[in-house]
């Protein structure tokens, strides 16, 4: 491009070579440029005033540089993305992680490395550079490629996650952690990554699971002892960590209902019943308590969740399913807890959800129209009870 030919240049051309190409060329040449591009009544910061912005998996969507700066500014929830494509392709993906953010640049659709950046005006100021073309690799410190990074972790549950984050960034170790929306799970898990098998890292990990160990066992002793208060601090520790394990939930909502607590005693069981109900690919350990009083306080390892509790359109309404006897306790002990608290929807929202994966349509009606006579706006109820009536 000389300046002679300028006349055969879009203005984009222009405004490329002046703005995100400058490097290239040398001070005269850009201000012949910049001269071009006055004389055509084109302001180059106007010009590049139209930029994406992508919210996690949502569709993008075209904003001015300072509507994408404001919403870079509003509070992202934890592991979740913002993408910011600037006028001539690039991107910034910034990812908020635990205690800082994660920026993963790519150029135009190719991935090029990624870098740590404190929120607030670290990121603001790192983002008005990038989308007014002003020079902004200086501000990305340590740059890391996470094409070669280990998946240390992979769980379902959100709150464990975040416990073992906390451990790693406790130690001042670089991690980072996947959501669906970039790992593509089919099943859903988060996957938490660290360089390449990093002894530290795997030195954390086993720290924590070593502990949850210690407290099954505790649990043991506790139950053994007969000692109903100690049991009880130590599930709900356990149920602190967010592990996808129905008998924690189980035996959490078991002494929680014998310490009469028993609305906090039905969302645990409603918690046991959720995880028994969509984990059905994956192998739980549980092990219900047989009989009354105190927990079941033993962890075995009982099978599989078979995928016959899907709903399958071939399999007659009629035909009922079997279910795990694991999982006729928890409807048990909910069905218990409706005695003395009819009005909780949790609870009806379980049996019914519960029922009508078995196919027991009638007790799923009924369920479902007790929620309607207390919630007439609850979605879920209404469209069960149409799709039945439509049959």
């Amino acid at each position: 491009m000389q300046p002679d030919d300028f006349a055969a240049y879009h203005d984009e051309d222009l405004v490329r070579a002046l703005t995100l190409e400058r490097a290239n060329y040398q001070a005269p040449y850009l201000a012949s440029v910049a001269a071009e591009l006055a004389r055509r009544n084109v302001d180059p910061q106007a010009f590049i005033d139209q930029v994406e912005v992508r919210y996690h998996a949502d569709a993008p969507a075209t904003f001015t540089i300072a509507q994408a700066l404001a919403k870079a500014s509003e509070e992202l929830p934890l592991w979740h993305l913002l993408s910011f494509t600037h006028y001539f392709g690039d991107t910034l993906v910034v990812q908020r992680e635990l205690r800082s953010c994660l920026v993963n640049v790519y150029q135009s659709e190719e991935y090029a490395f990624s870098f740590f950046v404190a929120e607030g005006q670290s990121l603001q100021d790192l983002l008005r550079r990038f989308l007014t073309l002003a020079d902004w690799d200086h501000l990305a410190g340590t740059t890391y490629q996470l094409d070669s990074w280990h998946p240390l972790l992979r769980t379902r549950s959100p709150r464990y996650m975040q416990k073992i984050a906390t451990a790693l960034a406790d130690e001042g170790l670089p991690f980072t952690v996947q959501t669906p929306v970039l790992n593509h799970d089919s099943r859903g898990q988060l996957t938490l990554l660290v360089p390449s098998r990093d002894p530290a890292a795997s030195a954390v990990l086993h720290k924590v699971e070593d502990h949850l160990s210690t407290l099954r066992d505790q649990a043991t002793a506790a139950f053994a002892a007969n000692d109903r208060d100690r049991e009880l601090a130590i599930y709900s520790e356990l149920a602190s960590y967010g592990l996808n394990n129905p008998a924690i939930y189980y035996n959490l909502g078991s002494a929680l209902a014998e310490a009469g607590r028993y609305a906090e005693a039905a969302t645990a069981f409603v918690e046991a019943a959720s995880l028994s109900l969509t984990a059905l690919d994956i192998q739980v350990p549980f092990q219900s308590r047989r009989g009354t009083g105190g927990l079941g306080g033993t962890f075995g390892m009982v099978g599989t969740l078979i995928s016959s509790l899907k709903p399958d359109e071939k399999t007659p309404t009629d035909d009922q399913r079997e279910v795990p006897d694991y999982i006729e306790d928890i409807e048990l002990q909910l069905a218990q807890l409706l005695k003395r608290l009819p009005q909780d929807l949790n609870i009806l929202h379980a049996l019914a959800a519960s029922a009508a994966i078995r196919h027991d349509v009638p007790r799923a009606r009924e369920h479902y129209r007790q929620i309607i006579e207390i919630n007439p706006a609850d979605e879920t109820a209404k469209h069960y009870l149409a799709e039945q009536a439509g049959e």
